[in-house]
């Protein structure tokens, strides 16, 4: 019972002391009625806002919330037509900050709901280390490599190889990191709008940064469209 109490109170305080992030107003369902759309959060700090809230109303007495589930740096909001309705949809994002620095996202569709979130998985990557100071990436059928003999020295001064290449380490599978960049991009050239993001791929930890995996991923067609990795040859 206090445990509920609690909970309820904390609810209670961030709707009581949530503030207004940005507001726009825009026809969303192409109706031509322009919608209020409202994006609400509690400072925590002068940039991060927790609690983020999408609220969508109109004359028409119309009127949802949604709770973006997240809390962020600057968060943000964006209109484009992701899912080829020809309507506008909503595009949040915000960072997580810290070491990682990743990305938070939320996309929702006036007339089909949610979109995409950071809940969901837009690139499941396969990863491993390899004999010969080599590292896998695969993405369902294909795949590639990545040389790591620049790092030989490390390897295997860590024993994750030893002097003959071969990988000994306790730990196979690579560091896969979130999401670092996210924008929308219209790669077919249509007026409907993917994703263009980038991932990091790093090795023994995660600030062995190895390379990054660099995406397009249609909400349309709910697959990646284009994937490219890259190594990381210089880092300061």
């Amino acid at each position: 019972m206090k445990k509920t109490l609690i909970f309820m109170f904390l609810i209670i305080s961030i709707l009581m002391f949530s503030e207004i992030i940005d507001q726009k107003s825009i026809d969303l369902n192409g109706d031509g009625i322009n919608e209020k759309i409202t994006l609400e959060g509690t400072y925590i700090s002068s940039i991060y806002i927790d609690g983020l809230t999408l609220n969508i109303s109109n004359s028409t007495n119309y009127s949802t919330s949604i709770n973006l589930g997240f809390g962020a740096y600057n968060p943000e909001m964006e209109f484009y037509d992701f899912d080829g309705d020809k309507k506008l949809d909503v595009f949040v994002k915000g960072y997580s900050g810290g070491s990682g620095n990743y990305l938070y996202y939320y996309i929702y569709s006036y007339t089909n709901g949610k979109l995409l979130s950071s809940d969901d998985t837009i690139l499941d990557l396969e990863t491993a280390f390899m004999d010969n100071f080599k590292a896998l990436v695969k993405y369902k059928n294909a795949y590639t490599y990545i040389d790591l003999s620049d790092r030989k020295d490390e390897y295997i001064k860590t024993k994750t190889y030893n002097k003959y290449g071969q990988f000994i380490g306790k730990f196979k599978e690579l560091f896969v990191g979130g999401i670092g960049e996210l924008e929308p991009f219209d790669f077919g050239h249509d007026g409907i709008y993917e994703l263009k993001g980038v991932i990091s791929i790093s090795g023994i930890y995660h600030a062995d940064r190895i390379g990054y995996a660099h995406f397009v991923y249609s909400i349309k067609e709910k697959r990646i469209r284009w994937l490219e990795i890259s190594k990381l040859i210089y880092a300061k």
